[in-house]
């Protein structure tokens, strides 16, 4: 026992923590090869880091896929754990990351900005969003979101010669720190009454001191909400999203909306259901029985997730339809997205929360894969991102339209797509618990995306170009990721068994690793 009140075995950190550790390695041997490289030209030493990224992440992927899978653990008393939930989400961001890192190969050069140090601030977001997802203690959920979230910001800054990815990232900044500024007060406050900030021990505390009424836990669970939605893009959250989305390099947006979006579904899944809900008390603990009595708050959080995902999902949609920015129509849309799988988290059930999982996979792939299109034909930022530049696509540029119209229509939700699945199982979660109307009104909510979806493939192949728009070039790395993410969109959608099952694993492994 050390004088910090903990012990632990390297071979336990290991286990635990291999992942992000790979990470951290990654970043620090980027940035000596960044260093010595420095005599070379621009793009030559960018693209040399590039794949030195693409290579890492790949390596990670690999590692957490067929090394961590199995272990179920925690380190330093419950601040991080290894579990096959955590993971699962983990292998969702590493995946967007590798994605992402093969688009910005030809994004940098498209937009000649060759800087090496983009892929620092990728990798080093992808390690804050690992540990962000490992996280079982409070504390360590702030400070990791705290480190991805600034390399964010850095990546939505990247073009510093415009002044939207300028504006944006300042929103971002303000508005995430405001988000921030709500978890960490959430978290004084449950510390204040339990003493702890570990999800178990807070969960046992509460249960076990009748603390469920109490209006201080109330309010630290409100401001937890409020923290993750900011995160999570649902709507009274939402405002940032739209200029933050436009305004961001292209590829940065599409991991913006995948890799963050997923690990703050992901963390909120893990906040709500092992320290406000029963699921502990279902692992074989005896430990955690008492935690039985959680179920009473379900009466003050479950109306909140209710109302906040029909309002996300109509607002979402409502706005998309307006919009002649194809980019900034994708934002809405990702809000929308978010309200459709809140209804997994309404759920509350093993379905649900499969779902969700299932559902951010799905999503990774169809929108990097849009965005992956938008930057191609976009050529250089912001020179084709509205509705008239795509006006004829589809005959001067089939390739691209075809691949623009699949994510597309995955992203509608229309079979045989990775998209219908997806809504299907969050759905059906939901009407499995009684939430008909909800669901109902989900159903007409995607009527709306279907209009907004469709009407760019439509002016794609139904209407006379108006403007000579001239695409990126469309570099090997870009076309690997964007038919990696084609064909995972249709293969899912075909047979999504094989995923759905690992998703169902995963879930339940959150009332374990404690």
């Amino acid at each position: 026992m050390s004088n910090l009140g903990f012990s632990f075995s390297l071979e336990q950190l290991w286990n635990v923590c291999s992942g992000q550790i790979l990470l951290i390695i990654a970043g620090l041997v980027l940035i000596i090869a960044d260093i010595m490289l420095i005599g070379r030209e621009k793009s030559s030493r960018a693209g040399i880091i590039g794949w030195i990224t693409i290579g890492s992440l790949v390596a990670v992927l690999l590692h957490v896929m067929f090394r961590q899978w199995d272990v179920t653990q925690t380190v330093f008393s419950g601040i991080f754990s290894a579990d096959k939930f955590s993971m699962f989400v983990c292998a969702v961001v590493i995946i967007s990351g590798i994605l992402a890192a093969l688009l910005s190969i030809g994004y940098l050069d498209n937009n000649k900005v060759n800087h090496s140090e983009y892929y620092i601030l990728l990798i080093f977001a992808v390690y804050g969003t690992v540990a962000f997802i490992q996280s079982v203690d409070l504390l360590m959920m702030f400070i990791t979101l705290e480190i991805m979230s600034i390399a964010v910001y850095g990546l939505a800054a990247f073009l510093k010669s415009c002044r939207h990815s300028q504006e944006a990232a300042f929103k971002y900044f303000m508005l995430g720190s405001f988000g921030s500024a709500f978890f960490l007060f959430g978290m004084a406050l449950i510390y204040g009454y339990t003493g702890s900030v570990n999800l178990s021990t807070i969960a046992a505390k509460i249960a076990s001191g009748g603390l469920f009424h109490q209006p201080a836990i109330l309010i630290a669970l409100a401001m937890l909400f409020v923290g993750l939605f900011f995160k999570m893009a649902m709507v009274p959250f939402h405002m940032w999203t739209p200029d933050v989305y436009e305004g961001s390099p292209s590829v940065v947006t599409g991991f913006m909306a995948t890799a963050v979006k997923a690990a703050a579904f992901g963390v909120f899944v893990k906040v709500l259901f092992i320290t406000f809900t029963p699921l502990l008390s279902t692992g074989g603990n005896s430990e955690f029985a008492s935690t039985v009595n959680l179920a009473a708050l379900s009466s003050y959080w479950k109306p909140v997730v209710w109302w906040s995902a029909l309002f996300t999902m109509f607002l979402g949609n409502l706005l998309a339809v307006s919009q002649q920015n194809v980019k900034r129509m994708l934002a809405y849309s990702s809000i929308a997205h978010a309200g459709y799988m809140a209804l997994g988290i309404l759920a509350a059930n093993a379905d649900g929360r499969a779902g969700i999982l299932f559902y951010l996979f799905s999503y990774t792939l169809m929108n990097l894969g849009a965005f992956g299109v938008l930057y191609l034909i976009d050529g250089v930022e912001r020179k084709a991102q509205t509705l008239d530049d795509y006006k004829g696509l589809g005959f001067k540029y089939p390739g691209l339209a075809f691949l623009m119209s699949l994510f597309l229509v995955a992203m509608a939700g229309l079979p045989p797509t990775a998209g219908f699945i997806a809504k299907f199982y969050v759905f059906s979660a939901a009407i499995k618990e009684g939430y008909m109307l909800l669901a109902a009104l989900g159903i007409l909510t995607s009527v709306f995306g279907l209009y907004y979806y469709l009407r760019v493939i439509w002016m794609m192949y139904m209407v006379d170009a108006e403007k000579d728009v001239v695409p990126g070039t469309v570099t090997a790395p870009t076309l690997v990721a964007i038919i990696v993410a084609a064909l995972g969109v249709m293969y899912l959608g075909v047979l999504p068994e094989g995923l759905a099952n690992i998703a169902s694993v995963a879930q339940a492994s959150l009332s374990m690793v404690f």
